[in-house]
């Protein structure tokens, strides 16, 4: 007998209320122009204060009220680098940088309540074409390419996988191609003919089997592409001869062969500018550093320099790059997530027979390559660094606000975006200056001039005051401000109050003091009554494989949610040092019996007396590993349960939880179900039951599984938002 109770536990603990919509400071003048701030804090997202104005009349806003702030959560360079485009969840901002003005291009006209990561863009290096996403379904979309000037679009891909990290496309360093990934097939075109409608037929256009993995730009003009074993050159120019011709020349000229067999859905590979030296990341555990040899035939094995699979004993591993200096010598970056809890670390190598470690860099961002190839830039806090990437000493550093994004401007300055300012960073002068705020503490109107002026300033003791230019749309610092808010005159009192919307701690109102006294709110839908959200909660079980636990660990402190691992005996004898991992985290540990038995379907007699030997030998094993306590949480492997078993836990102080999911990551191993399909189950089944607990595994040592869904937590974490589900701790359910 299977799935027969699903026990609702009782709160024991809290880790953190559902992060909600408030309204703070107000300043109204007497023009019946009125000035507030509204701060978000949601799950997956940055928190931030934007400032809004809006105009009364009528005792209504005459207008949708206008965000005046703009935050980085995504930045790209537009037009040849003319434009700065910047994205957040109120929508699109335009920076104008030769006239030095902003303007949005797209905004929300109501507070977004489930807001959800920016999706990324892949922009063309000349920033005239755009490729992204277009969401259609909770975990899927279709991909297509935009031109920048004129809006127009064209379709690529249908019933392509959501992502908010990285997209399935690589674009030419010229921008005169696109290779994308399609049906496990790469494909190339031109995005100007493709737009017109005037492309090559798509079955002409194909490089070959794979993903997008299996090609990489090594230069302007060439492309690598790897086939199993084999490693072509292709000619830019030559592409569209291939694609028509390949049936009977061949995928491209031969350069040679790994010594190992390319698994495009796992592996990854970087080649130097000349195309004699190669890296492969294989599963992100083993790393090769192979060269040509030019006396051998070209179909020959290359020569392996250093091949070693990853052991530091004190991370785990969560991603890698690669880059290339200018005598083509790898550099390796690897982003480690530590065993003793504290925050990731960035390392850097330089690859040779032997890696040479370089650098060390607590808490870093993704690394980001200078146009033209020379420097690398990186944030880590509120610290942005620039290196020399042939001599690796440091250039520029800028600290002071917290880094959320930044792009280059060329190859002698960056935009960079932080929880306060956005500012234009000159590195031969090495100075900056702001033009736009990200967010705003408050917001106030200067009585003389009838402007508009911000506090904004990570010291609230030494406030920082900005003046907005309404006809340039940018803000500018200034010397002393004496801020004297009002929230009334003689028309309107404006103030917050109490509301019945559980997506709001409070809500904004307008009240007419004169004609007709009435009180609305600012916001019709924060004032509406709402029912309580359903709750949902994250379980990662810990079988025999820990495979996807530091992406797992990477991804729940990426979107600030809970997440209860369930370990087994089995899994803490071969991992001690994730089990500890897991728990230096501060994540609650629940218990999976003292092994991966099934407890149903098995000849042994599965009575109280076992289980409850189980379920200690258990406890013993855990805290002999982590000198800590299981919680008295537990469900039987692979979800497999009977009332008697149940009972049997009850019995010895345990609180059993179950899953009535079709499709559980944790069950089923042996056939090979898409995450797209588990998360649409989730979904499905959590609307109908009201909520409860989302199984996910940590990894699977046996089955069948080729995407695992620890792979795409991100798009089950936003999928769950999306559906209106609240993430919370297990205690809570």
């Amino acid at each position: 007998m299977k799935k027969i109770v699903l026990v609702f536990i009782t709160a024991l603990c809290s880790f953190g209320a559902f992060a909600r919509i408030s309204f703070g400071t107000i300043d109204l003048n007497s023009q019946d122009e009125v000035l507030f701030t509204v701060k978000q804090d949601m799950t997956g997202t940055n928190p931030y204060r934007s400032l809004f104005y809006t105009k009364l009349k009528d005792g209504k806003a005459a207008f949708a009220p206008k965000v005046l702030t703009c935050f980085p959560e995504q930045m790209e360079l537009l037009n040849n680098g003319e434009i700065l485009q910047i994205r957040n969840r109120y929508g699109i901002g335009h920076y104008d940088i030769k006239n030095e003005s902003f303007a949005w291009q797209k905004v929300e006209s109501e507070i977004p309540e489930n807001s959800l990561p920016v999706i990324p863009y892949a922009v063309s290096p000349d920033g005239k074409w755009i490729c992204k996403i277009e969401k259609e379904t909770l975990s899927s979309g279709v991909l297509i390419v935009q031109n920048v000037e004129n809006g127009k679009t064209a379709l690529l891909c249908d019933e392509v996988r959501q992502s908010y990290e990285k997209l399935p496309v690589k674009w030419a360093p010229d921008s005169s191609l696109l290779l994308y990934e399609k049906e496990d097939s790469v494909y190339f075109c031109n995005p100007d003919a493709v737009i017109r409608n005037i492309e090559m037929d798509e079955k002409y256009r194909k490089i070959g089997r794979g993903t997008i993995n299996s090609v990489c730009w090594a230069s302007e003009k060439n492309l690598v592409y790897v086939d199993d074993y084999l490693v072509y050159q292709i000619n830019s120019k030559e592409l569209y001869t291939i694609g028509l011709y390949s049936g009977i020349i061949g995928q491209g000229k031969t350069i040679g062969r790994f010594p190992f067999q390319f698994n495009p859905k796992t592996d990854k590979f970087s080649a130097s500018a000349n195309m004699n030296a190669f890296v492969v990341i294989q599963n992100e555990k083993l790393f090769s550093y192979l060269r040509l040899n030019k006396n051998k035939q070209a179909c020959d094995y290359m020569d392996v320099l250093y091949s070693k699979p990853y052991t530091d004993s004190t991370a785990s591993l969560v991603e890698s790059y690669v880059f290339w200096d200018d005598k083509a010598n790898p550099i390796l970056w690897l982003e480690k997530l530590p065993y003793d809890g504290s925050k990731e670390k960035g390392e850097v190598y330089i690859l040779g027979t032997s890696p040479l470690p370089i650098l060390s860099i607590t808490d870093s961002g993704v690394p980001l390559l200078s146009p033209d190839g020379k420097r690398l830039m990186f944030f880590a806090g509120a610290t942005i660094c620039v290196y020399d990437i042939n001599s690796w000493k440091r250039t520029n550093e800028l600290s002071g606000e917290k880094v959320i994004s930044a792009v280059w401007s060329g190859r002698n300055s960056i935009f960079v975006g932080t929880d306060r300012t956005i500012k234009k960073w000159n590195l031969i002068s090495d100075t900056c200056e702001s033009f736009l705020l990200s967010a705003a503490d408050a917001g106030y109107w200067d009585k003389l001039s009838g402007s508009v002026v911000a506090a904004n300033g990570t010291d609230l003791s030494v406030q920082n005051y900005f003046k907005y230019n309404s006809a340039t749309g940018i803000w500018k610092k200034i010397n002393g401000f004496d801020p004297e808010p009002d929230i009334q005159n003689g028309r309107y009192r404006v103030f917050t109050g109490t509301t019945p919307n559980k997506h709001y701690e409070n809500a904004l109102y307008i009240r007419s003091l004169s004609k007709m006294p009435v009180t609305i709110p600012m916001y019709e839908k924060s004032a509406e009554k709402t029912d309580n959200q359903k709750k949902v909660a994250l379980v990662f079980d810990c079988y025999d494989n820990a495979d996807g636990l530091s992406r797992i660990l990477s991804m729940l402190k990426k979107y600030k949610v809970d997440g209860t691992f369930f370990v087994n005996g089995e899994f803490i004898r071969r991992y001690p040092a994730e089990t500890k991992q897991i728990v230096k985290n501060n994540f609650m540990v629940g218990s999976m019996f003292f092994s991966n038995t099934d407890l149903v379907n098995n000849p042994f007699l599965v009575d109280e007396d076992f289980v409850r030997r189980g379920l200690a030998r258990n406890e013993d094993e855990f805290f002999q590993c982590t000198n800590s306590e299981l919680s008295v949480f537990w469900h039987t492997p692979y979800y497999t349960v009977t009332p008697a078993i149940i009972g049997y836990g009850n019995n010895a102080g345990y609180t059993h939880i179950n899953s009535f999911h079709n499709y559980n990551d944790s069950e089923k191993l042996d056939k090979d179900i898409k995450p797209e399909v588990i998360i649409l189950n989730y979904c499905r089944t959590l609307a109908i039951m009201g909520g409860g607990i989302v199984p996910v595994s940590v990894g699977f040592s046996q089955g069948n599984r080729t995407d695992p869904l620890y792979d795409y937590l991100d798009l089950l974490i936003c999928a769950l938002i999306d559906c209106g589900f609240e993430l919370v701790p297990i205690t809570e359910l």
